[in-house]
């Protein structure tokens, strides 16, 4: 599996390092804070779905059928990188916050701390949400796929939002627990996002969706 994860981060290293460097700039500036601290959890989704094209190009999953690595090891090697990135753009968030604190700027601790928790369980979900969609329809057909999924869990989110709202008498729970919720729900959805994604990979790896 570590041997999988340096694959991907070899590959990314390039782009990833530029990335990250313009996403420590945004959050660095003020005025650009929100957009940088977005931009760094963006990486997460785009690390992953990147590898996945990269190993389409060079045939990788060929070579990959003749090495002693089982799929769900490479399905869930993916779901790993997506991960580090998360953990990468939260520490951006911070380092932001922390460089605009040293030069003068706003810096409010507790506001990045829940950014960065919210901003992470987002991309637990999208991360499970899109890999499945990628393993099954390809990058190029899937990264419009993805796209779309991302439109309908925003738009039944904010759907969500908008009839709790409408509710005089819904109960105004604590931000703390609601994010316990959020994120015992997103290891749910990771669960069975991981075993159609390794339903789909066996599929394609047969020739199913040549």
């Amino acid at each position: 599996m570590i041997g999988l994860l340096k694959k991907d981060l070899f590959v990314a290293d390039k782009s990833g390092r530029l990335l990250l460097v313009l996403a420590l700039v945004f959050s660095a500036v003020p005025s650009m804070s929100t957009f940088g601290n977005t931009y760094a959890m963006m990486l997460a989704v785009m690390m992953p779905m990147n590898s996945i094209a990269y190993d389409e190009r060079c045939k990788w999953d060929r070579y990959a059928a003749m090495l002693p690595y089982r799929v769900s090891q490479l399905v869930w090697s993916k779901y790993l990188l997506a991960y580090l990135y998360t953990l990468l753009g939260s520490g951006i968030m911070v380092l932001g916050t922390l460089l605009r604190s040293v030069t003068g700027g706003t810096a409010d601790w507790l506001e990045t701390a829940q950014t960065c928790v919210m901003l992470a369980l987002v991309m637990l979900f999208i991360t499970a949400l899109g890999l499945p969609v990628l393993y099954r329809f390809g990058s190029e057909k899937g990264r419009l796929a993805m796209i779309l999924c991302m439109g309908a869990s925003v738009g039944a989110a904010m759907g969500l939002l908008g009839i709790f709202g409408e509710l005089p008498e819904f109960p105004e729970l604590p931000l703390p627990v609601v994010m316990v919720g959020v994120a015992v729900l997103a290891v749910v959805v990771t669960g069975v996002s991981v075993r159609l994604s390794v339903h789909f990979y066996r599929k394609r790896q047969n020739g199913a969706y040549d």
